[in-house]
C-alpha cells in the first residue's frame, strides 16, 4: 500500500533508514502534511542509536535519523512514537557475556539473552533519554526469546538448573520429558521478559509517555499459548506492566485470511481472550509488519474493530532482517 494511503487512514507508520529510499528530511517533507502521527525507529537492530545518545553507540551513517524526525513532528505538532529495538541487537551479541545459546549450543547471532539485568538497565537508560525528545509514547519489539529452546546459556542453565534443584547438565529434550520442569520453565523465562518490560517501565512512567509492549502471535507458534511457551510473552501480565499491548498479528506466517471467510472467523475467535485486556480498561493494538494490499489491510482493520484497539501499526516495508528472524523463530 502507498504511504499516503496508510497514514490519510491514521495508520502509525513506523519509518527506519534501511526500509525508505529517501532521507528522513525528504520523507517528512513530501508526508508531513498527511500525518497525524509517526513512528520512528529511535535503537535499530543493529544495535545503535539514530540520534546523539550517550549509552548506546551511535550508527555512522544514520546517527541523526530519529532526533531529524523528532525536530519536524515537534515543529508541526505530529505525534512520535519511539521504536527500541531490545533484544535484538547485533552490537552487544558479540559478547560472549551476552550470547543467546540454544538447547543444541548454537549461538543466535544478532540476539542478546533476555536473562541479563545489566542490560534492561542499559535499555532503561536509552529509554529515559528518548523521552527528552518530544515523543508521546515508546514501542517495544524485540523483546522475547527465540524459542522455546533458548537460552541455554551457561548463566541461565546454572540459574535455572539450580530454581528446579537438579545438578546434571541442563537441556530442553531433559526439560521436555518432565510435566513440572518445563511448566517452570516457562514460567521462569516469563518472569525474565516481565522484568525486562518492567525496568524499562519504571524508566519512563513518570514522564508523560506510554509505552507500547509488543507480543508476536501467530499461527504456526499457537498464538497466544504460543507467545508464552515459545517467547516468554505473557500477554495478560505484559499489559498489567505498560497499560499497553501492541500485538503484531502473523507475525512470522504473514498470510491473512480474508474478511468474513470461515478462515477469518476461527481467527478471530481465537483471539477472544484478548478482550480482557479491553475489559481491565487496558489498551490493545494490532501491528502487522507490511501491508502490501488492501484485502490485508481491511482483515487487520477489521480485527482492530472487533476487539476496541487503540491503533493500527505497520512498516513501509518488511524490515531488512525479517527472513533471518521468521526462520529462527519458525525453527526452519
Amino acid at each position: 500500500m502507498e504511504v499516503r494511503d496508510l497514514l490519510i487512514r491514521n495508520v502509525l507508520l513506523i519509518i527506519d533508514p534501511y526500509t525508505l529510499d529517501k532521507s528522513a528530511d525528504e520523507f517528512m517533507a513530501e508526508f508531513g502534511g498527511y500525518m497525524k502521527q509517526i513512528a520512528a525507529v529511535a535503537k535499530d537492530e543493529r544495535g545503535y542509536a539514530l540520534y546523539n545518545s550517550k549509552y548506546a553507540p551511535i550508527h555512522d551513517e544514520y546517527g541523526n535519523f530519529f532526533s531529524t524526525v523528532a525536530e519536524t513532528t515537534g515543529a508541526a505538532g505530529i505525534d512520535l512514537y519511539a521504536v527500541i529495538n531490545m533484544f535484538i541487537d547485533e552490537y552487544y551479541a558479540v559478547d560472549p557475556s551476552y550470547r543467546t545459546y540454544s538447547s543444541e549450543g548454537d549461538v543466535a547471532e544478532g540476539f542478546v539473552c533476555p536473562n541479563r539485568s545489566a542490560f534492561w538497565e542499559y535499555l532503561a537508560s536509552v529509554a529515559d533519554e528518548i523521552t527528552e525528545f518530544p515523543v508521546k509514547g515508546i514501542i517495544l519489539q524485540g523483546n522475547s526469546y527465540i524459542r522455546e529452546t533458548y537460552c541455554f546459556c551457561e548463566t541461565c542453565k546454572s540459574e535455572f538448573a539450580e530454581l528446579i534443584g537438579i545438578d546434571s547438565p541442563l537441556s530442553f529434550e531433559a526439560l521436555r520429558d518432565d510435566p513440572q520442569a518445563l511448566s517452570k520453565w516457562f514460567e521462569w523465562r516469563a518472569e525474565k521478559i516481565k522484568s525486562a518490560v518492567s525496568t524499562v517501565h519504571n524508566a519512563v512512567k513518570d514522564k508523560g509517555v506510554e509505552v507500547l509492549v509488543t507480543v508476536e502471535l501467530d499461527p504456526e507458534t499457537g498464538y497466544q499459548k504460543g507467545a508464552y511457551k515459545h517467547f516468554g510473552q505473557d500477554i495478560e501480565a505484559l499489559s498489567a506492566i505498560t497499560g499497553h499491548v501492541l500485538i503484531n498479528i502473523n507475525a512470522w506466517s504473514p498470510i491473512l485470511p480474508k474478511v468474513d471467510t470461515p478462515e477469518f472467523n476461527a481467527l478471530s475467535e481465537t483471539l477472544l481472550p484478548l478482550r480482557d485486556i479491553t475489559a481491565r480498561r487496558r489498551k490493545l493494538s494490532f501491528m502487522y509488519w507490511s501491508f502490501t494490499d488492501d484485502d490485508e489491510f481491511e482483515s487487520v482493520r477489521k480485527l482492530a474493530t472487533s476487539y476496541k484497539a487503540t491503533k493500527l501499526v505497520t512498516y513501509i516495508r518488511f524490515p531488512s532482517d525479517y527472513r533471518r528472524w521468521r526462520e529462527l523463530h519458525l525453527n526452519i
